[in-house]
């Protein structure tokens, strides 16, 4: 098979892979073989520029499809299938190629793709096996099995058929011709005179370099029928209704102002416009009722993008319509209308340690929540992890959590939008932590010190604190502790119920001489949140 339009690369590639051919029925060396792994290389790499051709051509079948659907979609779904027709013929002739290499040069399942390369293959000179395979062991009756070459030589005639029944035999006999010239399945002249058929001339005791090379070539003819059958396809969509000379790649953001937790997303897309004849675009407000359009500006154009600069006086959120009105051939304009929207915030800065971005169980925990450029009646707030959440003031919140509260929680904030729609403004993890464990103290004693009998009386009792630097101030009270002393001879042990010095106690200390130490241990407290806890002991020695 041979295109019927070539590029010099092309026909320098062709006319070697002929010569090569033509050296293998002469029984040359094995360097001739090797030879083709050059010829084979370059055949691959016009596959894949044809490959980005044809790609850059659909990318611009999309680019109709988005200005004009309803003229270009009949011209899409037939380009649409001359693709899938291409890629199914093009995967069907590299499995083949994989299975003659593997069983050619002895590879399995777990073979390193690399090895499958030409260049990396031994056995280039071995006949026997890819002649099995594609023809069997007589030539004048070919087999018909899985990856044989009649097998082949049926798929490309069948794609031959299905790219011709896409074109109107009448107005497209050009391009048919020259599909039939390009995917023609001739027959082979033989080196000694006659000829043979297409099958047998292409593979028939043909070393596996030379097999390689030839599947690799209808590779090539089968994109080059495909990019003539999709270049004739979109010749027919008329592009000259509008006079467009530049293609350039477009982004455009579906919002302009996104918080952190929320996902950026935008449409990209190839964006056609005249360097000569730009279009009128204009903004203002649109009536769909009255399907009238209220012209407030006109957009400097330049490059075919309008450029729209709006003074922002007020925050919130914001919306405007245009209209973009493209000159056509006839001189007459087309409409497109447009609609966007933002939003304006006020200048605002949040600081917040990482690292105490935590709520406390058992507690009212404040906290503050806002949406730049969303009124706080607009805004409401959820939490998860069956935990709860209500607003105290304006832009103000109390979060309650449940013992069973999972480790992580998240608070979720949501706008009500102008049109009524729900927008997620932001997502906030936190860390649902236990109240810290309190710590007990007599006066200013901690765990050990000293001062006289009167003072520890004075004293009444034992008190809970939490550390000094948790912000929340909180009750933490003692329910019973123990204390040992020896007194008048005797050791013993005497037990509160309370936070308070019993009588018992406060008589045994009146009467405490100097050195006299006295251990303060069991001591239990409740805290804020209702767990009880255990602290350590305090020893305290009379002055």
């Amino acid at each position: 098979m041979a295109g019927s339009k070539e590029t010099p690369r092309q026909r320098m590639i062709g006319m070697m892979y002929l010569v090569l051919t033509a050296l293998l029925a002469l029984n040359v060396s094995k360097e001739i073989l090797h030879a083709f792994v050059v010829i084979n290389d370059g055949l691959e790499s016009t596959n894949r520029i044809f490959e980005a051709k044809n790609s850059t051509t659909m990318n611009q079948f999309r680019q109709q499809m988005a200005y004009d659907p309803e003229k270009t979609k009949p011209y899409f779904d037939r380009a649409q299938q001359v693709v899938d027709y291409s890629e199914a013929l093009d995967t069907h002739i590299e499995a083949l190629k994989r299975h003659l290499i593997t069983k050619t040069a002895g590879y399995d399942d777990n073979t390193p793709d690399s090895l499958f390369a030409l260049k990396n293959i031994k056995s280039l000179d071995n006949y026997d096996i890819p002649t099995s395979i594609l023809i069997g062991s007589e030539p004048s009756t070919p087999v018909e099995t899985e990856f044989s070459a009649i097998e082949l030589k049926g798929k490309i005639e069948a794609y031959q058929s299905s790219l011709i029944a896409l074109f109107d035999q009448e107005s497209d006999t050009e391009l048919i011709a020259e599909l039939n010239e390009g995917l023609a399945l001739t027959e082979v002249p033989k080196p000694e005179g006659g000829i043979e058929p297409w099958e047998t001339g292409n593979f028939y005791r043909m070393p596996l370099a030379g097999c390689i090379t030839n599947l690799s070539k209808i590779q090539a003819d089968i994109k080059n029928a495909e990019a003539d059958a999709l270049k004739a396809l979109f010749q027919n969509i008329r592009q000259n209704d509008f006079k467009f000379d530049t293609i350039e790649a477009k982004v455009i953001p579906q919002s302009s102002y996104v918080l952190q937790g929320e996902e950026y997303k935008a449409d990209v897309f190839l964006a056609a416009y005249s360097r000569t004849e730009q279009p009128v675009m204009l903004t203002g407000t649109y009536d769909s009722s009255a399907n009238t359009f209220d012209v407030s500006d006109s957009l400097l154009v330049e490059s075919g993008l309008g450029k729209i600069s709006i003074p922002t006086q007020s925050t919130g959120f914001k919306t405007y319509d245009g209209v973009i009105k493209l000159k056509k051939e006839d001189g007459s304009y087309q409409d497109f209308r447009f609609k966007s929207d933002y939003i304006v915030a006020a200048p605002s800065a949040t600081v917040a340690p990482t690292q105490m971005n935590a709520f406390y169980k058992g507690l009212k925990n404040p906290v503050k929540v806002s949406a730049p450029g969303v009124a706080s009646e607009n805004i409401s707030v959820s939490i998860t992890g069956g935990n709860s959440i209500r607003r105290t003031a304006s832009g103000d919140y109390e979060v309650e959590l449940s013992n069973n509260s999972p480790r992580n929680v998240e608070v979720v904030v949501t706008a009500t939008m102008p049109d009524g729609s729900q927008r997620v403004m932001g997502r906030s993890p936190f860390r649902a932590k236990p109240l810290p464990k309190p710590y007990a103290k007599i006066g200013d004693i901690e765990s050990t010190g000293r001062m006289t009998a009167n003072q520890l009386i004075s004293k009444q009792g034992i008190r809970a604190l939490y550390a000094d630097d948790f912000p929340f101030q909180l009750n933490c009270r003692v329910g019973s502790f123990k204390v040992d002393l020896k007194y008048q001879g005797s050791f013993v042990t005497m037990e509160s119920r309370s936070n308070r010095w019993t009588q018992q106690m406060e008589t045994s200390f009146r009467a405490l001489p100097s050195g006299t130490r006295l251990t303060f241990y069991d001591i239990n407290a409740k805290g804020s949140d209702g767990v009880r806890h255990e602290m350590g002991p305090i020893v305290v020695i009379i002055q």
